[in-house]
């Protein structure tokens, strides 16, 4: 394995497991590992998101935003806060960022448009542009 992929790590949380696999594809064809998550099983519990977070490493965590927008956001601002998610860069991403904007007022959100092929070229963008300038190769 070369030192470049090594140390780019993306971890993807979303509640959709079609485009979870889509966006890992895409991610890992690109150069990138990547660890998945369900939503549901972060903010229930059933994944213990420390161990997780260890055992992979990520320096950039692909985060989804679904509805009810107010609660997830909350959710989100707690994790961030977390001590081994705080050096993390984020990609945000939801279905309709505008009634997220109007909810929240978030801003810099990728918005994914589902269908083919599910708004992934978009998010690989963003994570491109986003991961840390000295990780790249």
């Amino acid at each position: 394995m070369s030192s470049s992929k090594t140390k780019r790590h993306v971890a993807i949380f979303n509640s959709r497991p079609d485009f979870i696999e889509a966006l890992r594809v895409s991610l890992e064809a690109d150069g990138f590992t990547a660890a998945c998550a369900h939503l549901a099983d972060i903010q229930s519990g059933t994944l213990d998101l420390l161990a997780f977070v260890h055992r992979h490493k990520p320096k950039l965590i692909v985060y989804d935003l679904p509805r009810p927008y107010e609660r997830h956001w909350n959710f989100l601002r707690l994790l961030k806060e977390t001590d081994s998610l705080k050096r993390a860069t984020w990609v945000l991403t939801t279905t309709d960022k505008k009634a997220l904007e109007a909810a929240v007022g978030a801003s810099g959100v990728v918005e994914i448009i589902f269908g083919e092929p599910y708004g992934v070229e978009d998010v690989v963008t963003a994570v491109h542009k986003r991961f840390p300038v000295r990780d790249r190769r």
